[in-house]
């Protein structure tokens, strides 16, 4: 269940990020939904990595180990 939630959080950060881009074309100068829309997505981003370090501390997900 979670790794769905973080992928469809994962693609709400890429849709947040073409709508960043469509905003920096379209709008005129000095508009500020470029700076809200990759203001959404960092903190987007944050979000999943906390979530991802909470699964993981919580043993809801298991990191792969490396073959060292």
């Amino acid at each position: 269940m979670l790794k769905i939630i973080v992928v469809a959080l994962l693609l709400f950060v890429i849709v947040s990020l073409f709508t960043a881009f469509y905003y920096l074309v379209k709008d005129p100068p000095g508009s500020t939904r470029v700076v809200k829309t990759l203001f959404l997505r960092v903190g987007l981003s944050l979000f999943i990595m906390l979530l991802l370090l909470m699964g993981a501390k919580m043993g809801w997900i298991t990191p792969h180990e490396f073959g060292l």
